[in-house]
């Protein structure tokens, strides 16, 4: 939980608060070698409570971390792409997985290090395709699973991501978006047995992965995955989120006693968010 989640974004360091029971829950969990599918309410801070794992785990030394959103990607292809520039900054990942993407570097002319993040972005996209994402992104996670570090992988909005695939532009559920959504759900359930114990993965999001699978008969491919719930705020929660927010903001008075005047069950409701159901 944090301040700027209170006005939309996610925040992490000194800003963040609250949530140590969960933290240090899913810091277990991920120690243990599980892949963790963090569930909750909306606007209950998923996102938040992610990046600050990252942050705690990557700062002991034991960990390399990666942040990923796939709420943007419309084809496997895609999230193939974000998994290869988010392996940029790990020092000795990118220098394997570039491996997978000779031909942009041919393209290119010159070393694929050179090329600004967008244009890398652009060409990678052009070298891989529904014939060849998969074995790109087993080339990726294979790079990941070398590095000499256990990596946590983070991965925000897969559930949108998986939805889309599933149902298209019209939203309905297909045989072909099925067969798309089942050809992608195994391939990261192969790659995440293929690396136990060297990747782990954290999937969250703003819609709720289980019902959209479990409609799709696809319930089996993500089982991979343990659920774990972020309950909503609790009275004392939710008090010092807006006493905080207010002292943020520099509201002085004025603020603090709508703080006290504010209807506490209001404070526990979670904000509504457009979304997909």
């Amino acid at each position: 939980m944090g301040l700027e989640k209170t006005l939309g974004s996610p925040v992490e360091g000194k800003k963040f608060f609250d949530r140590e029971h969960e933290i240090a829950l899913l810091s277990e969990r991920v120690r243990e070698g599980n892949h963790t599918l963090l569930v909750g309410q909306r606007r209950m801070g998923k996102t938040s409570v992610v990046r600050e794992l990252l942050r705690r785990l990557q700062a002991t030394g034991e960990f390399a971390t990666v942040f990923m959103d796939f709420e943007d990607a419309q084809s496997p292809a895609e999230t193939v792409v974000e998994l290869a520039t988010a392996s940029m900054p790990i020092r000795g990942v990118w220098d394997r997985a570039k491996g997978a993407f000779a031909n942009v570097a041919t393209a290119a002319g010159r070393r694929i290090d050179e090329v600004g993040l967008y244009r890398l972005r652009v060409k990678l996209r052009d070298d891989i395709d529904s014939g060849n994402w998969r074995t790109k992104g087993d080339a990726v996670l294979a790079a990941f699973a070398e590095h000499a570090k256990p990596v946590v992988l983070a991965i925000d909005e897969l559930p949108i991501f998986v939805n889309r695939i599933l149902k298209g532009n019209d939203h309905r559920t297909t045989p072909e978006g099925i067969r798309r959504a089942d050809e992608y759900l195994s391939w990261l359930r192969k790659n995440v047995h293929r690396h136990h114990g060297r990747v782990r993965l954290v999937v969250s999001g703003s819609i709720g992965l289980m019902p959209i699978v479990r409609q799709a008969g696809l319930a089996a491919q993500v089982n991979v995955f343990s659920p774990f719930e972020l309950k909503p705020w609790d009275e004392q929660a939710a008090m010092e989120c807006l006493h905080q927010l207010a002292a943020h903001l520099r509201l002085g008075s004025v603020a603090r006693r709508a703080a006290r005047d504010v209807p506490k069950a209001s404070l526990l409701r979670p904000a509504p968010r457009p979304g997909l159901l």
